[in-house]
């Protein structure tokens, strides 16, 4: 992910520093607790977290406040999904068979649906119908996505922080990886098409940094497209402090489309497009069930949390056709 260092061997569980962060970097303006003790449910780091508002209503962005060093984040990613792949035990591996069940059913069902297209254009990050060009991607994770793009005709090239993902990268698609910070690896000014980031900019302490040097590496014309959670989406209003989305304290900044937008304009890129996808949210909700299951000591099964996810995934989809901003992820394009 963009600014994260390289996997160390850190104790997954030592203390993180952390600094105070009381403005808001989209809009300058300061921040209203939301949330107190924060928990990582899904990496263990033993901290708990704040995370703040701004203030201003029409901006919305979310925060954590302190947040921790960008030198000691590498920590909370010492047991990351990234990072571990943990054998599973046969009940998963029938849950696992019973999400696999969920999906081929909502492909099915969803066919020539706007959901359906959705899915299938966020595969391709909606240039899918684009003439190929060079493409770079920003956090690459695991490769997929690149892999995909070069099949479709495109010059790929993807960055991560992390020297283990780039191996298995390498490894499994054969694509060259480079380990660092965008901004330190000093790509040629205007030397890509399109820039790919997805899932990446609440992982960085200075989104704005990150867009500009995005759009220094775009040709003049080029596009940066772009996913990120939606804050202000149905995902969060369900599960509050428990939504998979907020992740603290990877997380560190949590956008609304008026948050991210905000940060575009700032970077010197030109919003063509901004929408929220419901595509991908059945994770979401299957993994926000569990982490509420685990704070309030709830017990509840999981194969219903498997089938409900997918039902609130077709929920969440008819409700943004009400309200175009209750989405769980925000998917931006933007012009240099």
């Amino acid at each position: 992910m963009e600014q994260r260092a390289a996997h160390s061997a850190a104790h997954p569980h030592e203390t993180l520093r952390s600094a105070p962060s009381p403005k808001c970097i989209a809009c300058g303006g300061g921040g209203v607790e939301l949330y107190q003790g924060l928990t990582d449910y899904l990496a263990g780091t033993p901290q708990t977290w704040r995370m703040v508002r701004c203030a201003r209503a029409t901006c919305g962005l979310l925060w954590l406040d302190p947040q921790p060093l960008a030198a000691d984040l590498i920590k909370a990613y010492a047991t990351y999904h990234t990072h571990s792949r943990p054998s599973r035990s046969a009940a998963e591996l029938g849950l696992s068979a019973l999400n696999a069940a969920c999906k081929l059913t909502s492909r099915l069902l969803e066919v020539g649906s706007g959901l359906g297209r959705q899915r299938r254009q966020l595969r391709t990050m909606f240039i899918g119908r684009a003439t190929p060009g060079r493409l770079l991607e920003v956090g690459c994770g695991s490769g997929r996505f690149l892999a995909r793009m070069r099949r479709a005709g495109w010059q790929v090239q993807g960055t991560d922080f992390d020297p283990a993902v780039a191996r298995r990268v390498h490894r499994k698609y054969g694509l060259q990886i480079d380990v660092g910070d965008l901004a330190a690896l000093g790509y040629p000014t205007g030397a890509y098409d399109v820039v790919a980031l997805s899932q990446v900019i609440e992982h960085v302490h200075d989104p704005v940094a990150l867009l500009r040097e995005c759009s220094r590496v775009l040709r003049p014309g080029g596009r940066l497209v772009l996913s990120t959670p939606n804050a202000a989406g149905l995902a969060h209003r369900r599960y509050g402090r428990y939504w998979r989305g907020l992740e603290p304290p990877r997380h560190l900044h949590v956008f609304t489309p008026n948050a991210l937008a905000a940060c575009t304009r700032a970077s010197g890129l030109r919003v063509e497009q901004l929408a929220t996808l419901s595509a991908e949210s059945a994770s979401v909700y299957r993994a926000s069930d569990a982490m509420r299951q685990a704070g309030e000591r709830r017990k509840s099964s999981a194969a219903v949390r498997v089938v409900r996810s997918w039902i609130l995934r077709y929920v969440e989809f008819l409700e943004t056709q009400r309200d175009p901003d209750l989405g769980q992820d925000i998917f931006m394009a933007a012009a240099k």
